[in-house]
């Protein structure tokens, strides 16, 4: 079943059983060059898709990346 709701202050729709999984599978959430807290310190790549899921109002799940850092986490 598909749901509309606010996010980043835009109505959007989702796949209700997929709502808020999306750092379950995305790699970026993995990588320790992610950083949540302060985004001007993730990766280039990071920081673009960032920037295009707040501009179109959207949510990303990355499954590759060439940048991936698993070291430390």
């Amino acid at each position: 079943m598909i749901e509309q709701y606010e996010h980043y202050g835009k109505k959007v729709f989702v796949q209700q059983d997929l709502k808020g999984k999306h750092r379950d599978y995305c790699l970026c959430f993995k990588c320790k060059k992610l950083d949540v807290e302060d985004i001007d310190k993730n990766c280039p790549i990071a920081k673009k898709i960032f920037s295009v899921c707040l501009e179109e109002h959207l949510v990303l799940v990355i499954w590759e990346c060439p940048q991936f850092d698993e070291e430390g986490k």
